[in-house]
């Protein structure tokens, strides 16, 4: 579901308490090049914790990548249903059917058929949908196509499919967080590029993450100091289709093409997977409504520029 201009994050790590060590690894996963920064005061130790923070990352895009054949989302696309799934996969869903009722149908898992159209259409036909594909592929677009029991989850209709790039990935960051902390790391941050999360400061202040314009590398649109808490940024150019930029991954699930009032959203939440799902949510529904649920909400704050580079700000964020 997840370009005038795009919005690049830049993890400023300077000034850190000189007692602690930094060990910082990077590898890629799902799809995408995830760091893990850790200050300690055993390098040994910490290259340990990364390493099973990466472990458990790798575990979650097992089951979860829509990429992946055997992972338990590709089951569930292929067969329309899945018996006793992990833990993980009926969290994820539960959680995006929640965002879904939240948002009023913005945040809709159940985009894959339209994101298949589009690959098809502009890969193998090299041209945009027709409207009438559109219209056909939006006819198996619902959350409310999910049916979820005691140890199954199902579709009510042949055809439908789910992505969970919107909220896996944020999943993931928070599971990571969650490995380190059980082992003992007090100052961390875990960076998908898109999403974030930070576990207390860097020993003698806060992680500061800095939202940059690629257009010129010196201004900043926002400087984000983060302790404790996690940050995710949606936009236009993570994923697009054709060379205009139309068409790209976050879809409207109300008109079946690629939500296009904004460029990009920041949102700050205590969670990863909160804050992934509500980026998306808020690019979807556009500044008016988007705003209105970034304040309606507890702990988020949100930052939202507009395709007319207007930058709007939640009440509380600050940066």
């Amino acid at each position: 579901m997840k370009k005038i201009i795009f919005l690049l994050l830049v993890i400023l790590l300077a000034g850190c308490q000189k007692s602690l060590t930094k060990t910082e690894v990077t590898k890629e996963l799902m799809g995408t090049a995830v760091t893990i920064t850790v200050y300690n005061d055993n390098s040994t130790e910490a290259k340990r914790v990364i390493g099973l923070a990466f472990d458990e990352i790798e575990r979650i895009e097992g089951l979860l990548s829509s990429y992946k054949n055997d992972s338990e989302v590709s089951l569930l696309n292929e067969n329309g249903f899945i018996e006793a799934p992990s833990n993980d996969l009926m969290y994820n869903i539960k959680k995006s059917l929640y965002y879904s009722e939240l948002s009023e149908g913005a945040f809709d898992i159940t985009v894959q058929p339209i994101l298949d159209l589009y690959t098809d259409s502009f890969q193998n036909k090299k041209m945009a949908p027709t409207d009438s594909e559109v219209n056909d592929a939006k006819k198996l677009v619902s959350f409310n196509n999910i049916v979820i029991e005691f140890k199954k989850i199902s579709f009510k209709k042949d055809g439908v499919k789910i992505t969970l790039g919107g909220i896996a990935k944020g999943y993931a960051v928070d599971k990571a967080v969650d490995v380190l902390e059980r082992n003992g790391v007090k100052h961390a941050l875990v960076d998908m590029k898109s999403s974030i999360r930070a576990i207390g400061n860097k020993g003698d202040e806060e992680w500061a993450i800095a939202l940059q314009n690629p257009r010129n590398k010196n201004e900043y649109i926002a400087i984000i100091r983060m302790d404790n808490n996690s940050l995710s940024t949606s936009g236009d150019y993570e994923r697009y289709f054709d060379e205009n930029k139309k068409f790209h991954h976050i879809i409207n699930p109300k008109t079946g093409y690629s939500a296009t009032e904004l460029i990009s959203v920041t949102i700050i939440a205590d969670k990863a997977i909160d804050a992934d799902a509500l980026s998306t949510s808020v690019f979807v529904l556009g500044k008016e409504k988007g705003l209105e649920l970034i304040e309606k909400m507890e702990n988020v704050e949100g930052l939202i520029i507009t395709k007319d580079k207007e930058i709007i700000k939640s009440e509380g964020f600050e940066g």
